[in-house]
């Protein structure tokens, strides 16, 4: 399996006690099959995986395949702090059948270069040799940094690392990725203001957190560049980047409030995040909904 074109990273709704609300993650299912997205990034950072227990991240596994019986395939986020618990969801992620499993670096603690290529190699070697590991790199919040040479190495010692997801706008590193792609191995990024200059720089699609609220504006920009539209891409682009301005690129209560403009459910936000207020919830609906008007018109 090899990942192109637009990733939802989806949100998981939780009720007011903190337990999945599952009607509403079937919903965001229904729905982004319904906007035409390639694919699902589950329990990642927009879907606060690591602010889950295991139970609770594996009831989610199950529900979002379920849901998806193969109409789209699911990238799961296994990451966590305790290496334990990535290797339980490894297993669970395979047992249920999840297309491909993805981890965030090793975060908080400062590791090596040595220590964090292990770490990718000994995850590659909990999976069977052909099933699809996708390395999440977001320097920005981890503390390590998956930089290209640990990059090649890994290429070069594993036979599943099938790609990697880069949370960054540094796009010099995102052109050295670029640079080691193969049929087995792909870039996409998940700096959705840039969307459509990193297409142009080869990057094979966006994992977007913001299609959780108005998904079309990335699909549409997507088939307009693969199709060769580039006038029509680099307009949507400027959507894309109104967009993700009012979601504050990725802010996760912002984008669980937002998704009511498509009469979806987000729900609660786990601590220490905290939920929008009633006043801020109004002012950004407003200024969605005449994003959505422009762009529909």
């Amino acid at each position: 399996m090899i990942l192109k074109g637009v990733v939802a990273a989806i949100v998981t709704p939780f009720d007011e006690k903190g337990r999945i609300d599952e009607k509403a993650l079937r919903d965001l299912c229904k729905f982004e099959v319904s906007k035409g997205v390639n694919g699902i990034f589950a329990l990642g950072t927009t879907g606060e995986g690591t602010l889950q227990d295991v139970s609770t991240r594996k009831f989610a596994a199950e529900v979002i395949k379920d849901e998806l019986k193969g109409k789209l395939p699911v990238v799961l986020h296994v990451g966590d702090l305790k290496v334990k618990d990535i290797w339980e969801l490894t297993k669970h992620a395979i047992d249920i059948g999840v297309d491909a499993i993805t981890s965030i670096a090793p975060y908080y603690y400062k590791v090596k270069d040595e220590e964090l290529k292990d770490f990718y190699i000994e995850l590659s070697k909990n999976v069977p040799e052909d099933y699809p590991v996708y390395i999440y790199n977001f320097p920005g919040v981890t503390n390590n940094d998956v930089t290209t040479p640990i990059l090649k190495e890994l290429l070069e010692e594993t036979k599943n690392i099938r790609g990697i997801k880069f949370s960054s706008a540094d796009m010099i590193r995102l052109q050295e990725y670029i640079g080691l792609k193969s049929d087995r191995f792909n870039v996409l990024s998940g700096c959705d203001p840039l969307f459509y200059t990193m297409l142009c720089m080869g990057c094979d699609g966006l994992v977007s957190g913001n299609s959780n609220v108005m998904p079309e504006v990335f699909v549409k920009l997507y088939e307009a560049y693969i199709k060769g539209k580039h006038e029509k891409a680099r307009e949507l682009q400027f959507y894309a980047r109104e967009v993700a301005d009012l979601l504050q690129d990725g802010n996760v209560p912002i984008i669980k409030a937002g998704m009511s403009i498509n009469g979806l459910n987000g729900g609660y936000v786990k601590k220490p995040l905290k939920d929008l207020d009633v006043k801020s919830r109004e002012l950004l609906l407003n200024k969605l909904k005449k994003l959505k008007g422009k762009v529909e018109g």
